[in-house]
């Protein structure tokens, strides 16, 4: 297996982020990506690759010009122990912007577009450690954590040679994901995820969201309640599987969130350490070119053991 990866992502490291109006630490920290590739360093999982360079235009497919260009700005204009949450483009308060977010984010892109593009060259399951995650990132907004959609940016390079199914298993709904691709029939969405009348993004990753005009039966949501165990997700799994299946795309990309765990700290489900190896398994049943890309999981002190998990299910 092949890893993509940059310490280039240590650049965006926000202090805090504001929850119901308090000053929190940021949960989605640095430490996030060391803990990961130490542990896949440790376990020598696979062979750990810097990613190359890629034009911004795949950016601009997804995110409007203006915003990519709003937050480079914003990046460059901070001292280095600054921290914005500006009034622009944002959706919440968990997505402050320092000096280094644009580069770190950029980085990111580059890391899944690099994966992406092992994937055309022949690799069948390639994992990028993107940081800062993406999949709450949409058209023109950022939030969640997300600033440029990892995800989406790699479906879409994707789609240019076949059918792109991508499947979400974060704990919260790919609000972002979805919208890059609601109306388009060459990508299918299918996510498993926290009933949005209980947590974020709240306003959408309802069951009968399935699409719009030409997207029209392309999207699938399946939230599970709050406390939902090994059993109850695997099931869901089952049916999210099978809806890649019918699809029959080309390539498979996975939001590969671990908020799931029983113990993470903005979570909600029970799911244990041990069932990612599952999950990874019967992901890999379906035997097609697949994209790993990282985004949520925030108790630093497993989740590299997680991730290990879920990479070794498709060594399997």
């Amino acid at each position: 297996m092949q890893i993509i990866y940059t310490d280039a992502h240590l650049a965006h490291n926000p202090a805090y982020e504001i929850y119901e109006g308090e000053l929190e630490p940021y949960s989605e920290a640095a430490d996030r990506g060391e803990v990961i590739i130490n542990e896949i360093r440790r376990q020598k999982l696979g062979t750990i690759i810097s990613p190359q360079s890629f034009p911004l235009e795949h950016i601009y497919a997804i995110h409007q010009k203006q915003y990519v260009e709003f937050i480079k700005n914003r990046s460059s204009n901070l001292s280095k122990e600054a921290i914005l949450y500006p009034s622009y483009f944002i959706t919440d308060t968990y997505a402050p912007i320092v000096a280094g977010t644009y580069d770190a984010s950029v980085a990111a892109v580059n890391c899944v577009l690099t994966g992406a593009q092992k994937i055309l060259d022949g690799e069948t399951i390639v994992y990028t450690l993107c940081r800062p995650p993406g999949h709450h990132a949409a058209h023109h907004t950022m939030g969640g954590y997300c600033f440029f959609n990892n995800a989406a940016i790699a479906a879409h390079y994707l789609s240019a040679h076949g059918r792109v199914a991508i499947l979400d298993i974060d704990f919260h709904h790919g609000n972002g994901t979805q919208d890059a691709f609601y109306e388009r029939k060459d990508v299918l969405y299918v996510s498993i995820h926290a009933t949005p009348e209980e947590r974020y993004p709240y306003s959408s990753g309802f069951s009968e969201e399935h699409g719009h005009d030409a997207g029209e039966g392309y999207n699938y949501n399946y939230p599970l309640p709050i406390g939902t165990t090994n059993d109850t997700y695997l099931n869901a799994l089952d049916t999210a599987i099978q809806d890649v299946a019918d699809f029959k795309p080309d390539f498979l990309v996975i939001s590969a969130g671990f908020d799931t765990f029983s113990e993470d700290p903005i979570g909600g489900f029970q799911l244990t350490k041990e069932v990612y190896r599952e999950i990874a398994e019967k992901i890999h049943g379906l035997t097609m070119p697949t994209l790993l890309v990282q985004e949520g999981g925030y108790n630093i002190q497993n989740l590299g053991q997680m991730v290990a998990n879920f990479l070794s299910g498709f060594q399997a």
